[in-house]
């Protein structure tokens, strides 16, 4: 299976078009519950409104549940149109088939909307595989929605990155460079194609690297140094492990105009996460990042109910 990654959104409210405008808890928008308000746009959403022609894009919501007392998951199709090309089987080489420039490959991916039953922010929560992110696009659906269905209220978005969640008080324990497509000239033999070559540099034993490396790390010269590979191709990938109040985590980092940091929730040799196990990592974000805001996630809110997977 591909590689997935998440990123976070939140999702806060208040009067629209006023100065000292007052907030609104997501749960009570002038009476309506944003959670049942954003399920039942989702159902409603046509496959016309899923086209996005200026990015060549097409998204769907296959499927919208209810899989926790306040959480929706999303299922959802993402792909891009408009050029032809071929079907390549990877393994022989052969073409299986064609792709007209009105189709679109697509890859299935999740969102899931998390609304506390009291405080001020909803979290949205998106996964993006190799395809792209067909959350993202559902969230800014969502939004053109709610600035016309309400002349009361503003939806402001914002994406948080890993690196605010974690980059305070953790630890920056390896980071790695990953390289695809790569080929190599092998002396006296053939030039062969090597699937991925990973170059990983960890600190020496029982330390940790500078916590002011991160953000430095968007620089290939930087990197490069790091790896002792002072001319890395373009296209690498950076990944960074960090440790923090005893949890390791893994994330990439983002390229220009990309969330700075992406959590890794699976790498491309790995199973994708059940959506029990997706909603558990969602769930623990979440109260993290509740807990930033002093505030306060109940777990009861996002435990599995009966139309969850079992």
């Amino acid at each position: 299976m591909g590689r997935r990654t998440l990123t976070a959104s939140t999702l806060t409210f208040h009067q629209k078009r006023k100065r000292n405008a007052s907030s609104y808890a997501p749960a009570d928008l002038e009476g309506e519950d944003l959670l049942k308000l954003f399920q039942d746009w989702a159902n409603d959403l046509g496959v016309e409104t899923s086209q996005d022609d200026r990015h060549q894009s097409w998204v769907s919501i296959a499927n919208v549940r209810s899989v926790a007392p306040r959480v929706v998951l999303l299922d959802l199709r993402v792909g891009y149109y408009g050029e032809p090309g071929e079907i390549v089987d990877v393994t022989s080489g052969d073409t299986v088939g064609t792709i007209l420039d009105d189709q679109a490959p697509t890859g299935a991916n999740r969102a899931l909307l998390f609304v506390p039953e009291q405080g001020a922010t909803a979290y949205y929560l998106a996964e993006e595989s190799s395809r792209g992110s067909a959350g993202a696009r559902v969230l800014r659906l969502f939004k053109r929605y709610f600035s016309d269905y309400t002349d009361l209220i503003t939806m402001t978005t914002q994406t948080v990155t890993e690196s605010e969640a974690w980059s305070k008080g953790a630890k920056l324990k390896e980071v790695e460079v990953r390289l695809s497509g790569h080929s190599a000239d092998i002396a006296d033999g053939p030039q062969v194609e090597v699937g991925t070559i990973s170059y990983v540099a960890r600190p020496e034993r029982r330390n940790v690297f500078p916590g002011r490396l991160l953000p430095q790390l968007h620089k290939k010269e930087v990197v490069g140094e790091l790896v002792s590979v002072p001319d890395l191709p373009d296209g690498s990938d950076v990944y960074v492990t960090m440790e923090r109040d005893g949890r390791t985590k893994k994330f990439i980092l983002g390229s220009e105009g990309a969330p700075a940091v992406r959590e890794v929730l699976n790498d491309a040799s790995q199973p994708v996460l059940t959506d029990i196990e997706l909603l558990e990592t969602c769930s623990e974000k979440v109260s993290d990042m509740c807990s930033r805001n002093s505030d306060v996630w109940i777990s009861d809110w996002s435990r599995l109910g009966k139309h969850g997977d079992e």
